[in-house]
């Protein structure tokens, strides 16, 4: 049986290796990693002429909140134009080609309570560069699935995600390392920002299941959320790696750490993924034992 062809983008970051280890795992894709700079247009084009996909993952972006703050031109540059470079090429090759583009809860922002949990019909609104980018990608994905009969662009929203590998700038890893080192030093506090807001945490594969099922089934120019269906507060989240670690700990609040702009409660509704046959099979408490003994165990932590 013929390989489906598979052009990944973002494919060596956090969440592409988990995909590339379950496609490979699947045994049905023919994998290709996307190896230039998305920002070029030409670029763009020679690795998608040359590698003629069927299916496209579309992962790779600028995803670091913060950073989008501080630089929203490269945010924009990376996640629109990037995006845009990636959907006008699969439609001058001209074939049937499906591509599931990654954007994010983010493009919710300030909702409602009594919209919760957040679901896809719900009018984005975006807070910051990295939001605003995500969603205007989104719609240019829609764009092109509507008029381009060979293009089948699908969109995920994943929620928060988190599993072993993620960057030490993220907020369970960065955690981790805190406590950790504060083991080490026999330090008496860790330093936190607002702990009151919830998430919708995931374990990476399930976020990975999803994108696999949304490739097969997702019809184009819908939106998915990916989520558990299940709020957490961060607070939950610290306290738990402390008992993991097995010492007490305080935490004290940074100011620096407290983002101005961000939501207080979020969680999504996944029904119309669960729709498709996915389930989520994260067990949080477990994930974050994971998480805590990988890094714990990591000789390389202290370096990066």
């Amino acid at each position: 049986m013929e390989k489906i062809k598979a052009l990944i983008t973002g494919g060596t970051g956090f969440v592409g290796k988990y995909l590339v280890s379950s496609l490979n795992q699947s045994g049905e894709y023919d994998i290709s990693l996307f190896s230039a700079d998305i920002r070029d247009k030409e670029e763009t084009e020679r690795v998608v002429f040359s590698t003629k996909p069927s299916v496209v993952f579309h992962l790779a972006a600028q995803p670091f909140v913060p950073r989008a703050i501080e630089d929203p031109w490269e945010t924009e540059e990376i996640n629109v134009r990037g995006t845009l470079n990636l959907l006008e090429s699969l439609h001058r090759l001209g074939t049937p080609v499906r591509m599931l583009y990654v954007s994010s809860a983010d493009v919710y922002g300030f909702q409602k309570e009594e919209t919760l949990p957040l679901s896809e019909t719900l009018i984005p609104k975006p807070i910051n560069p990295y939001s605003g980018s995500k969603l205007a990608a989104e719609s240019y994905c829609r764009q092109y699935s509507a008029y381009d009969k060979n293009l089948t662009a699908v969109i995920a929203r994943p929620f928060n995600h988190i599993g072993i590998g993620q960057r030490l700038e993220f907020v369970i890893p960065n955690f981790c390392k805190q406590i950790i080192q504060a083991k080490i030093e026999e330090r008496s506090f860790i330093e936190v920002g607002d702990l009151s807001p919830t998430r919708d945490f995931s374990h990476v594969q399930d976020i990975v299941d999803g994108y696999m099922t949304l490739v097969k089934k997702g019809e184009g120019g819908e939106i998915y959320n990916i989520c558990s269906g299940k709020e957490t507060s961060i607070r939950y989240m610290v306290e738990e790696l402390i008992r993991i670690s097995g010492v007490q700990l305080e935490y004290r609040v940074d100011p620096n750490r407290v983002r101005s702009s961000e939501t207080s409660r979020v969680f999504g509704n996944n029904d119309k993924l669960v729709k498709l046959g996915w389930t989520p099979k994260c067990n949080l408490p477990e994930t974050l034992k994971e998480i805590y003994s990988s890094m714990e165990n990591d000789k390389t932590l202290f370096n990066r």
